[in-house]
């Protein structure tokens, strides 16, 4: 819960795009119903499920942008604990897991957001020449991981969306064509030999 608030905290340049994307993904979702049902016509409950799509999506979308970002500046967090390592070891010091969260907590101290991402991590048997690409790498993989985590949300919520949103269109435009009763006509069929009795004036 923590990481979702750090990201949009951290990349608040990234709601833009987040919601722009998210309002791609419903134009498409729109043009899709409308390419399959040609005279389909949105209700109110359609409309309504379409909205909270389009929040939920906006969400997902903001922290998949705002996560990107910070898998960006994987480099420049490597070169920040670089020169935490090298200011307190030699490049081939073989660093052990109580020497490496002492070098987790100054880099989360200066940068707590990090906290969520490689503050867990344990890292061990790597020399100090080593440590600052491995604990980038983690940070790059636990954010690649939050992104396929956030896409199959998305997922989840079109398909549960799509069936909603299909259900609230009438039947007569789910079906694309409007029903017509078939009308009867009053006067008695032919053919059977008989005449119609008319009745004359005198």
């Amino acid at each position: 819960m923590w990481a979702l608030f750090d990201i949009i905290r951290f990349s608040a340049g990234s709601i833009f795009w987040g919601v722009l994307i998210a309002m791609v993904c419903m134009a498409l979702f729109v043009l899709i119903i409308k390419g399959w049902w040609k005279n389909a016509v949105f209700t109110v409950a359609t409309y309504a499920v379409g909205a909270v799509l389009f929040v939920l999506l906006s969400i997902q979308c903001i922290l998949i942008c705002g996560s990107i970002r910070i898998m960006n500046t994987a480099g420049y967090y490597e070169q920040q604990i670089t020169g935490i390592v090298n200011s307190i070891y030699d490049s081939a010091d073989m660093i052990d897991v109580e020497q490496s969260s002492g070098i987790i907590d100054s880099l989360t101290d200066e940068y707590p957001i990090l906290n969520n991402y490689i503050g867990g991590g344990e890292f061990s048997g790597y020399s100090a020449a080593e440590l600052p690409h491995a604990m980038a790498d983690e940070l790059r993989s636990f954010m690649k991981k939050y992104i396929v985590r956030r896409l199959l949300w998305c997922l989840g919520f079109v398909l549960v969306g799509g069936v909603i949103a299909v259900k609230t269109i009438t039947v007569e435009n789910r079906l694309g064509h409007r029903s017509a009763r078939p009308v009867r006509s009053r006067a008695p069929m032919s053919g059977s030999g008989s005449r119609p009795h008319v009745r004359r004036r005198r």
